[in-house]
């Protein structure tokens, strides 16, 4: 640390206004309530698929259309279904202080458990300290506030997995120095913007 000089007073840095505005970093997950539609789409798909093949290399009888339109409308339909279930939940690094304390009420609150019901227990009340606000498809943004209860009915509808994805953006939040990529949106060489 370097002292005070006449170049670099020490009054020329206030902390505390620096800090006014700062916050944990966060990261966003998205998951799905109507994951089930999958399994369908998957069988729909070879249908087509064996439609498709069935067809290729001779024209399209009109039976074969009949039967291959049905099948597409199905396929798109579930698509939809799925990807308008879809709901953006957003986490949070939490502070040395906050898992201190969610530690210290975990343990207190399951010390008559085994090792490893405290320690399930302790992963749900840190994800669900961590969830801070949702984006459910084509609506904005939502504080939240969720319960250990709450994250634990989340699992149990959308499954491990993608809990597990939620999980690893909290795990990214927690871990991982924020980082964003100035490049993503970088046109490539010789394009010009407003001209086509």
């Amino acid at each position: 640390m370097t002292e005070p000089t006449a170049t670099h007073p020490a009054a020329d840095f206030e902390l505390e206004d620096w800090l006014q505005d700062a916050a944990m970093p966060e990261e966003s997950a998205e998951v799905y309530k109507r994951a089930n539609v999958v399994g369908k789409l998957s069988r729909l798909r070879r249908q087509i698929e064996l439609e498709r093949a069935a067809s290729a290399g001779s024209e399209k009888t009109s039976a074969q259309a009949s039967t291959l339109g049905p099948l597409e409308a199905e396929y798109e339909k579930l698509v939809q279904a799925f990807a308008s279930s879809q709901i953006t939940v957003y986490v949070r690094a939490l502070s040395s202080d906050e898992k201190f304390v969610l530690r210290r009420d975990s343990d207190e609150r399951t010390k008559d458990k085994t090792q490893l019901e405290q320690n399930k227990h302790h992963g749900f009340a840190l994800l669900a300290a961590s969830i801070i606000a949702v984006e459910p498809f084509e609506k904005p943004r939502t504080a939240v506030n969720w319960s250990i209860a709450q994250v634990k009915a989340l699992e149990s509808k959308i499954g491990p997995a993608q809990m597990e994805h939620i999980l690893n953006a909290y795990s990214v939040a927690q871990n991982k120095l924020p980082e964003v990529d100035a490049d993503f949106l970088h046109k490539p060489s010789g394009e010009v913007t407003g001209q086509g």
